[in-house]
């Protein structure tokens, strides 16, 4: 779907609003205002329009089959504003703060770039009606703040899918937000851009959010011409763009390397290894003699493109292979390029390549899978995370990666069977994320196998594994307790408290630094007190939902956890805010969760 979006005509010309009069008229339906504007040159229409379709996330809290906490929640006018609180028929993202970043399965950053906000998340939009767009409404109803970027497509200045090739264009940008505790909202007024669209991506910044944040809706304000002023328009810009004044490459004359020739290449070599990939890329059109500088190979051993997304092309990465034959770390994600761009990198650095990451590339499928299967042998890390585009058992070609340590399978396809040959083939698994992973059907299966087959397994994510139960978490615990360090148990309601899971959990795994039993309801206050005995070297608790916890466990667990830094008590019953303030003040090294929903 998101392709065929991509492929469809559209036309191109800026509406200038100096030229808009005062007179205007005005219809109104439930989701959409029009406001009719005459001038000089026409009338103009002015429309206010609701998401139509969210065509792609990074990340959800909610689940793929549910209605709560998901992206598909920005369709459509406000539900939730102008209440303030935590509201599940809001979009909500899988992650805030600084805390999953501090995590043992946080995976390490690489690359120099210039962003200053790099982006956590992000969101793509189609409105039902293409529009030049002037900006946004958004309806912030729970932590405000986070939103970074907007960029907005150009969809027919030549882009194509299925070239690997779709133009963005970055319409507003701004630093994360510090915002006070109400809903709120956020008008956002684009740059101007010459061509009409209705289809956006929202970039996320969550490191410096308490909590969750939480969007109602989005609402897009823009300009449409009549067909009159869109013939003129395109005839304008044609003549632009073929100006022979616009046309200047070859007239510039060759330079040579200036007194960049008089330093020695070991400090020429110094000094470009600070510049960030894009600085790099602009000063090797200086001069030959830089080109063949910034060429070195060793200058690109690591390359992150996720904060470039918008400007990777299938032309980008063919341009790479001549300077990457030493690459090992290779960032690739949010890009739309094709299988065969990848191909020449992934051959260009062959056995080298140790770390590669895929996240939300939806070209990736089983072509993609057996190409870097072939190539790259060496790889240590791999990144799949919410790649739709691989279907269920064809993730079982990855059990050929011998030397794969760290996997992401975040809200993919995979089932049962390929996750099982995925463990039985890659024995040395340290981190592996099966969130959302809702295909897979048989839990307890995999547990089984990790016991047998990962002995070094020291995180595991099972976010909404439904079918986990107490005999298949008992089983990691027995078989890989010293090593553990990393569980994420949240929302996996199977797991049952009277079985003793979690009182042996923090028994025999005492290296363990967080542990989320988010929803869990059978949780109970004995669980607690193992916690505060046991969990000695506990950093992140999240028991968020657990309804018969009291405040003197959850006190003694403040008192005895000494490395503890999180803790989500949110929608506990027994637990009250006071409580809570007090605790902030008491234990001020320790990040104290206390969420809420209100009906005013």
């Amino acid at each position: 779907m998101r392709q065929h979006i991509l492929h469809s005509n559209r036309f191109s010309k800026h509406i200038n609003n100096k030229c808009l009069s005062s007179k205007m008229t005005v219809r109104q339906t439930s989701n959409e205002t029009t406001v009719y504007k005459k001038t000089s040159k026409g009338k103009f229409l002015l429309d206010e329009l609701f998401v139509n379709r969210v065509l792609q996330f990074s990340s959800q809290y909610g689940a793929a089959q549910s209605m709560c906490y998901i992206a598909n929640n920005l369709v459509g006018p406000p539900e939730v504003y102008p209440k303030h609180g935590d509201f599940t028929c809001t979009c909500v993202f899988r992650t805030y703060g600084p805390w999953w970043k501090m995590a043992p399965s946080a995976p390490k950053s690489f690359g120099r770039f210039s962003t200053p906000y790099p982006s956590d998340d992000f969101v793509e939009i189609l409105f039902e009606r293409m529009v030049y767009p002037t900006g946004f409404k958004v309806y912030e109803t729970y932590n405000p703040g986070a939103i970074v970027k907007v960029m907005a497509c150009d969809r027919l200045a030549g882009t194509c899918v299925d070239q690997g090739d779709t133009k963005w264009n970055c319409v507003w940008s701004g630093p994360p937000q510090k915002c006070s505790e109400k809903c709120r909202i956020f008008e956002i007024s684009f740059k101007p851009i010459s061509y009409p669209t209705n289809l956006f991506r929202i970039e996320f910044h969550h490191r410096m959010l308490q909590y969750y944040t939480e969007i109602d809706a989005i609402q897009l304000i823009g300009y449409k011409p009549n067909l009159e002023n869109y013939i003129v328009s395109q005839i304008s810009f044609s003549t632009a763009i073929t100006s022979p004044d616009a046309i200047q490459r070859d007239s510039l004359t060759e330079m040579d390397g200036g007194y960049f020739k008089l330093l020695p290449q070991e400090i020429l070599f110094f000094l470009l290894s600070y510049l960030d990939q894009v600085s790099l890329c602009l000063l090797s059109q200086t001069c030959k003699y830089l080109r063949d500088s910034t060429y070195d190979a060793f200058l690109w051993t690591k390359v992150n493109l996720k904060p470039y997304w918008y400007k990777v092309s299938d032309k980008t990465l063919n341009s790479l292979v001549s300077r990457c034959k030493k690459l090992n770390k290779l960032d690739v994600s949010w890009c739309n390029v094709t299988d065969l761009s990848l191909k020449g990198l992934l051959v260009a650095s062959s056995t080298n390549l140790i770390c590669l990451r895929l996240a939300c590339c939806d070209f990736i499928t089983l072509t993609s899978l057996q190409i870097l299967v072939k190539a790259c042998t060496n790889l240590e890390e791999l990144d799949l995370q919410n790649c739709s585009g691989i279907n269920c058992n064809e993730f079982e070609y990855i059990c050929r990666l011998e030397h794969l340590e760290n996997l992401n399978l975040y809200s993919t396809t995979i089932t049962s069977p390929a996750i099982l040959q995925i463990l039985k083939g890659c024995l040395k698994l340290r981190v592996l994320n099966l969130g959302s992973c809702f295909m897979v059907e048989n839990y307890d299966k995999v547990a089984e196998y990790i016991a047998k087959y990962s002995r070094c397994i020291e995180c595991l994510d099972f976010w909404r594994a439904r079918s986990l139960s107490s005999n298949g978490l008992f089983t990691i615990i027995n078989n890989n307790n010293m090593s553990l360090q990393e569980l994420d148990l949240g929302w996996v309601r199977s797991l049952l408290s009277e079985s003793g899971c979690f009182i042996e959990l923090v028994r025999k795994c005492p290296n363990l630094k967080k542990l989320f039993l988010t929803a869990n309801r059978t949780v109970c206050n004995e669980d607690l007190m193992n916690f505060a005995e046991y969990g000695c070297n506990l950093e992140q608790l999240d028991i968020l939902g657990i309804w018969e916890v009291s405040e003197d466990c959850v006190y003694r667990i403040l008192q005895n956890c000494h490395k503890l830094r999180f803790l989500d008590v949110s929608f506990c019953d027994d637990i009250k805010e006071s409580s809570v303030n007090f605790w902030r003040q008491a234990f001020p090294h320790v990040s104290i969760k206390k969420s809420y929903s209100t009906n005013h």
